[in-house]
Order: C-alpha cells, then sequence, then structure tokens
C-alpha cells in the first residue's frame, strides 16, 4: 500500500539527515540507491520542488521499521501537508539540503555545527572543478551545497599551476580523505604564526615550516613543532 505523507516532507528529510548515521543503516542497498536519485533530482530542481520531496519521503517511510517511521511522521507533522512547503524548513538546525550533501555526495559538513564551517571555507575565493582527471588528484576539492565541486584558489602559484609545497602538506594532511579538513587548516589563524592562516605564508620563504608544521599535526614529526613546545591550534 502506497504510505501516505501527510506532514511537512521537508522537515521529515530535515529530520532524517539529522539521524543520518542511524537511520542510514536501516535502509536497504535499494532504498538508499533510489533516495540519492530523488534527492539529486529534487537539488537540480531548486530543493524546492514538492512532489519530489514527498517522493523522497516516501522512499524512507517505506523503507524504514514502522517504529522509526512513525516517529519521522511526527517530526514533520504540521497539519495536513496541502502540496506547497518551504525547502527552508528546518529541524533543530537540519535542512533537506543537509541530506542532499549527506546522500548523494557524501559530504559530511553538514548541520547546525559543522554546516557554517563548511559556509566559511566556500567563501574563500576558488576555481571551478571541471571533473575527473582536470585536476591533480592531491589537490583540495570541495563541495557545494548545489553540488557544484571547486577548488580553494590559495593552491594555485599562477593560473592553475599548484605551489608544490601545496601538494607536499595535502599529501601530509591526507586531503584526499578529509578535503575539508585540510581546508580548514590552510585557512584558519594558527597560533605558531601570530594568527596568519598557513595560506598567507605561501610565496614567503616559509614552505619548510609549513611543511613541518603539517607532519606535527598528523604525528609524522616532533609534535613541539617548528617555533617550540606547544603548537597552538
Amino acid at each position: 500500500m502506497r504510505v501516505r505523507v501527510n506532514g511537512n516532507p521537508f522537515v521529515m528529510l530535515a529530520a532524517f539527515a539529522a539521524d543520518w548515521p542511524r537511520l542510514s543503516r536501516l535502509l536497504d542497498p535499494e532504498a538508499r540507491s533510489a533516495l540519492s536519485g530523488l534527492l539529486a533530482e529534487l537539488r537540480a530542481a531548486g530543493t524546492g520542488d514538492a512532489d519530489r520531496a514527498v517522493r523522497a519521503v516516501r522512499t524512507v517511510l517505506e523503507a524504514l521499521p514502522d517504529d522509526e517511521a512513525a516517529r519521522l511522521r511526527r517530526h514533520g507533522d504540521g497539519g495536513r501537508f496541502t502540496g506547497t512547503a518551504s525547502p527552508a524548513a528546518l529541524y533543530q538546525g537540519w535542512s533537506a539540503a543537509d541530506l542532499c550533501l549527506l546522500v548523494v555526495d557524501g559530504n559530511p559538513m553538514v548541520g547546525p555545527v559543522l554546516g557554517p564551517v563548511r559556509d566559511r571555507l566556500l567563501s574563500a575565493p576558488a576555481l571551478p572543478w571541471t571533473g575527473a582527471g582536470a585536476a591533480d588528484p592531491r589537490l583540495i576539492v570541495l563541495s557545494a551545497p548545489d553540488g557544484g565541486r571547486r577548488l580553494p584558489a590559495f593552491q594555485f602559484e599562477a593560473g592553475t599551476m599548484p605551489w608544490a609545497v601545496v601538494l607536499e602538506v595535502n599529501t601530509v594532511l591526507r586531503a584526499g580523505a578529509d578535503p575539508w579538513g585540510a581546508a580548514d587548516w590552510w585557512l584558519s589563524a594558527h597560533t605558531w604564526w601570530n594568527g596568519t592562516p598557513p595560506a598567507g605564508l605561501l610565496g614567503r620563504g616559509r614552505d619548510d615550516e609549513l611543511l613541518a608544521a603539517a607532519r606535527a599535526l598528523a604525528g609524522t614529526e616532533d609534535p613541539d613543532g617548528p617555533d617550540g613546545p606547544d603548537g597552538g591550534w
């Protein structure tokens, strides 16, 4: 029997995002694949397509155990759904767009805590990423909420020529596995350099310091860092 969606579908999707680590394990591969496809379509439509949102919610409700589905319905209960709802509706600081990032992109930078960090890093100057093979795999590539991908511009010496030390540091920081952590390291103020972000030291003859600091953070060198005890982050 087809599941009826009476509440706000965007709030239900947001509530699912808030509990994604636990609830995602309750979805079988077929349901996860169907949900990913629907969320990709929803995002491409500007996330305001209520019909696709309802279909995504229905996919989740039909895949979850009855008690979990009932709980998710209660989260979105704001009266009978009339076919219109705001895609900006939140559930405890989470949004339907957060679920798109989690499911479609595997992007962990979502929710009321990590979302602002994501937005700060994405606000830095960047170059477009044009697809597989278009950039050195050692470069940081970040995913935006709209699904677009970009390369933080600090990584480049001129045009599309990367700084050699950036590639070395990114390798030490394992930027391929954790691009957000690597980007945050480069773009955040550090007490080692009196509040100057590491990216601000590029081209100033400080490459050895940058590499030593990255190795200290990664645990591959003396944790006291290049300037003495207590690296300061």
